[in-house]
């Protein structure tokens, strides 16, 4: 959903349990129902939000009895909490719509957008950075105290896959930037709430063999590789049987700085992986959840 960042002094905050605000002061909107209403019309940004949309929004799809009416005093109540400010939810012929601001989220996005700018053009300590200033928005799980709501949960469950995203960029960046055991604790608490989420295993063997835990990081990536099969009927895909070959071997440009190039035509290597490969019992690939800017490690 698109935000709107102006026309109005009241902001609500939607990454983690949702605030509402005005002049550096809390607004209490104390009802579910009157909070759910202006965070939609806030995320809508400006756009008004017709009837029907905003009652399958709060209420799904089911039958609902006399929706427009009971949106009506949902809004009636919202205005009132909203006190001096309560003019900021308008009626139109379209539907309502609110000036009110989503404080946070175009914050977040726009560190982000640095981020992957900086990730691309190999600008790692930028990259990293940036990921920082857009993580510090988040003070939980994405709407938190509204997803109850089918919009609020489709959202959070958006924003909160893209803080992962974020997350796992950030750890690619610091990695290439030669960083390793001072990553091992956060690596291993992200990792392991999300564990079959490859990149950030791949991440967490290679900060654990940076630690001098060989075996640990190999242990680790043999446990993805299993819960991958036993859990998705999936396989681990070529970056990670290749990390584990350059583990195994204790390549020492595991250990570098920048990002390795790829050597085409390495035929010994591509042998040596292809046999791990069929050793290990691979029967498809498993591509990486991030995309080709976390290929590598």
């Amino acid at each position: 959903m698109g935000v709107v960042q102006g026309g109005s002094n009241v902001q609500v905050r939607v990454l983690g349990p949702v605030l509402i605000g005005a002049g550096g002061g809390e607004i209490r909107v104390d009802r579910p129902l009157e909070r759910a209403v202006l965070v939609r019309l806030a995320l809508a940004g400006g756009v008004p939000v017709a009837d029907g949309r905003l009652a399958v929004d709060l209420w799904g799809d089911g039958e609902v009895s006399r929706p427009v009416q009971r949106l009506r005093v949902i809004v009636s109540r919202l205005r009132t909490a909203l006190g001096v400010h309560g003019a900021s939810v308008l009626r139109t012929r379209a539907g309502y719509r609110t000036a009110t601001s989503v404080g946070d989220l175009p914050a977040a996005e726009s560190a982000a957008e640095r981020m992957y700018a900086a990730h691309r053009s190999g600008r790692y300590a930028a990259a990293r950075a940036a990921a920082d200033e857009a993580l510090r928005w988040w003070r939980g799980p994405a709407l938190a105290d509204l997803t109850w709501a089918p919009y609020a949960a489709a959202e959070a469950a958006r924003l909160d896959r893209w803080r992962l995203e974020v997350a796992t960029i950030g750890f690619d960046a610091a990695l290439r930037q030669g960083c390793g055991p001072e990553l091992v604790r956060e690596l291993a608490i992200l990792a392991g709430e999300h564990p079959w989420h490859e990149p950030l295993a791949r991440m967490y063997a290679l900060a654990l063999y940076r630690a001098g835990s060989q075996v640990d990081a190999l242990n680790r990536l043999r446990a993805l590789r299993a819960g991958l099969a036993g859990h998705l009927g999936a396989a681990v895909s070529p970056e990670t049987a290749e990390l584990e070959l350059r583990i195994l071997r204790h390549d020492p440009s595991l250990n570098g700085f920048a990002r390795r190039t790829r050597v085409a035509g390495s035929g010994e290597r591509q042998r040596e992986l292809a046999a791990l490969v069929q050793r290990l019992g691979q029967h498809g690939l498993g591509g990486p959840l991030m995309g080709a800017a976390l290929r590598g490690w």
